[in-house]
Protein backbone atom coordinates (compact mmCIF):
# COMPACT_ATOMS: atom_id res chain seq x y z
CA UNK A 1 0.00 0.00 0.00
CA UNK A 2 0.93 3.98 -0.91
CA UNK A 3 -0.12 7.00 -0.53
CA UNK A 4 -1.28 8.90 -3.92
CA UNK A 5 -1.96 12.28 -4.64
CA UNK A 6 -4.83 12.68 -7.42
CA UNK A 7 -3.99 16.07 -8.74
CA UNK A 8 -7.17 16.82 -10.79
CA UNK A 9 -9.51 16.47 -7.20
CA UNK A 10 -6.48 17.47 -4.89
CA UNK A 11 -7.05 14.47 -2.99
CA UNK A 12 -4.80 11.75 -1.08
CA UNK A 13 -5.94 7.65 -1.59
CA UNK A 14 -3.81 4.79 -0.26
CA UNK A 15 -3.83 2.09 -3.33
CA UNK A 16 -2.61 -1.54 -3.19
CA UNK A 17 0.60 -1.49 -5.68
CA UNK A 18 0.39 -3.76 -8.50
CA UNK A 19 4.53 -3.81 -9.64
CA UNK A 20 7.17 -1.68 -10.94
CA UNK A 21 7.16 -1.02 -14.17
CA UNK A 22 10.30 1.48 -14.57
CA UNK A 23 12.97 2.11 -11.85
CA UNK A 24 15.38 4.82 -13.80
CA UNK A 25 18.35 3.80 -11.76
CA UNK A 26 18.90 0.44 -12.96
CA UNK A 27 17.23 -2.54 -15.25
CA UNK A 28 18.13 -4.49 -12.72
CA UNK A 29 16.23 -2.72 -10.32
CA UNK A 30 13.25 -2.50 -12.16
CA UNK A 31 14.07 -6.39 -12.47
CA UNK A 32 13.99 -7.06 -8.71
CA UNK A 33 10.99 -4.71 -8.21
CA UNK A 34 13.25 -2.46 -6.15
CA UNK A 35 11.44 1.26 -5.39
CA UNK A 36 13.24 4.36 -5.60
CA UNK A 37 12.74 8.25 -6.08
CA UNK A 38 11.16 8.17 -9.87
CA UNK A 39 10.48 4.80 -10.55
CA UNK A 40 6.86 4.07 -12.37
CA UNK A 41 4.79 1.62 -10.55
CA UNK A 42 1.22 0.26 -11.48
CA UNK A 43 -1.27 0.47 -9.00
CA UNK A 44 -4.65 -0.54 -8.41
CA UNK A 45 -7.22 2.21 -9.35
CA UNK A 46 -10.47 -0.14 -9.19
CA UNK A 47 -11.40 1.10 -6.03
CA UNK A 48 -11.62 4.81 -7.13
CA UNK A 49 -14.67 3.83 -9.89
CA UNK A 50 -12.25 4.93 -13.26
CA UNK A 51 -13.71 4.00 -16.16
CA UNK A 52 -12.68 3.99 -19.71
CA UNK A 53 -14.42 6.04 -22.69
CA UNK A 54 -16.12 3.13 -23.49
CA UNK A 55 -17.44 2.15 -20.20
CA UNK A 56 -14.63 -0.29 -19.03
CA UNK A 57 -13.39 -0.51 -15.39
CA UNK A 58 -9.79 0.69 -15.47
CA UNK A 59 -7.64 -1.70 -12.66
CA UNK A 60 -4.49 -0.52 -13.29
CA UNK A 61 -2.84 2.78 -13.58
CA UNK A 62 0.93 4.13 -13.28
CA UNK A 63 2.18 6.42 -11.05
CA UNK A 64 5.21 8.14 -9.57
CA UNK A 65 7.30 7.98 -6.35
CA UNK A 66 8.20 11.37 -5.31
CA UNK A 67 10.54 10.35 -2.12
CA UNK A 68 13.21 7.97 -1.42
CA UNK A 69 10.91 4.83 0.32
CA UNK A 70 14.29 3.98 1.74
CA UNK A 71 14.96 6.81 3.88
CA UNK A 72 11.13 7.22 4.85
CA UNK A 73 9.79 3.57 4.98
CA UNK A 74 6.65 4.62 2.89
CA UNK A 75 5.56 5.25 -0.38
CA UNK A 76 4.19 8.87 -1.92
CA UNK A 77 3.32 8.67 -5.49
CA UNK A 78 1.53 11.15 -7.91
CA UNK A 79 -0.89 9.38 -10.54
CA UNK A 80 0.00 9.75 -14.00
CA UNK A 81 -2.35 10.94 -16.54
Amino acid sequence: MAKYILADLKATFQLAILGVKKNPQSPMYTQLGVMTKGTIIEVNVSELGMVTTGGKVVFGKYAQVTNNPENDGCINAVLLV
